[in-house]
């Protein structure tokens, strides 16, 4: 068992780092209730004119003050804190505007917006649990906050994020995933960015040097031995698969795989003669027109961007604006 010294370590920010930030508060409140000090949800609920953050944003106050998360680019979070940490003993539900309109004159939004906060107090213990436990697994689902009964519950309600009937349903779907084959500097600098741009990242590489250099990152690496190895493919809905190859042949059993898969983004290095050829191989090897037709060739928003640093850029904007669309549907 963990002393008590080393579980509170567990609550320092660094503890954090790199993790689905969605998920993060969760885990705070989760850790913190494990060590019997309280804390509260804190949901951006309503938006008037501009705001930084997003509708349903979270963060997390604990009753000591110490909080994680940002409902604002960062300026306001120590005040909002201070503001509702002595509430949470009070064991209720709470609305709070804070910027334009607010009582609270001394914290504005430097865009001059205004926002309401809602405070969840003390999340069930099993609430908590379950949350954690769907992001972990890559499953989309909402909570229904009833703040009129201080309540919340998970439900797999498709409702889009907002209030429905005094219920503020709040909708979660899991972060980008990113697999990225390849060698070479594209594929290192690719997955350097993507790694800090926060993508769920996944690499598969035949060059142990690549192997080597990229271990830092802390991901999930598979070495590949032969062009036509068969190993695991983490593609749900919600991933996007890049292949950075020179040599094309390392491509088409990779390829043949992701473009039947379940994943909202496919692509490959190449010019416009090296995609038709590549189509040319699938479909040789028996692979749906239809299939054929969701690899991205040449990939990118930039044309021809041959720059390791340009190419990441222009391919994971690429990847966003897909995901973004997918997330509009």
């Amino acid at each position: 068992m963990l002393a008590k010294a080393e579980l509170v370590d567990d609550l320092a920010p660094a503890a954090f780092a790199g993790m689905d930030r969605e998920l993060a508060p969760f885990v705070f409140l989760a850790r913190a209730r494990a060590l019997g000090i309280p804390g509260a949800l804190v949901t951006l609920s309503a938006i008037d004119g501009g705001a930084p953050k997003a509708l349903g944003t979270h963060m997390a106050v604990l009753a000591d003050g110490r909080h994680l998360g940002h409902v604002s680019g960062g300026c306001v979070e120590p005040a909002i804190a201070a503001e509702f940490a002595p509430l949470i003993g009070t064991g209720k539900d709470q609305t709070f505007r804070f910027g334009r309109g607010s009582r609270f004159i001394d914290i504005r939004f430097p865009c001059g917006g205004g926002v309401d906060l809602m405070l969840h107090v003390e999340p069930r213990a099993e609430l908590l649990a379950e949350a954690i436990a769907r992001f972990e697994r890559r499953e989309a689902f909402a909570i229904a906050f009833d703040p009129a009964h201080s309540a919340a519950t998970i439900t797999d309600s498709p409702a889009p994020t907002g209030w429905h009937d005094g219920v503020f349903v709040r909708r979660y779907q899991p972060r980008t995933r990113l697999l990225l084959v390849g060698r070479g500097p594209e594929f290192e600098v690719m997955a350097r960015v993507s790694a800090a741009a926060e993508f769920d990242l996944r690499l598969a590489t035949p060059d142990e040097s690549s192997a080597h250099a990229l271990a830092a990152l802390n991901v999930p690496i598979e070495i590949l031995t032969t062009p036509t190895q068969v190993f695991e493919l983490p593609i749900d809905p919600w991933t996007a698969t890049v292949l950075l190859f020179h040599e094309h042949e390392w491509e088409n059993a990779i390829l043949a795989r992701a473009a039947v898969a379940d994943g909202f983004y496919v692509g490959a290095l190449g010019s416009v003669k090296t995609h038709g050829l590549r189509r040319a191989r699938l479909a040789a090897m028996g692979l749906p027109p239809k299939a054929i037709d969701r690899i991205h060739g040449p990939i990118g928003l930039i044309d021809r961007a041959r720059d390791p640093g340009m190419l990441a850029l222009s391919v994971l904007a690429q990847i966003s604006a897909t995901r973004a669309q997918l997330d509009r549907a």
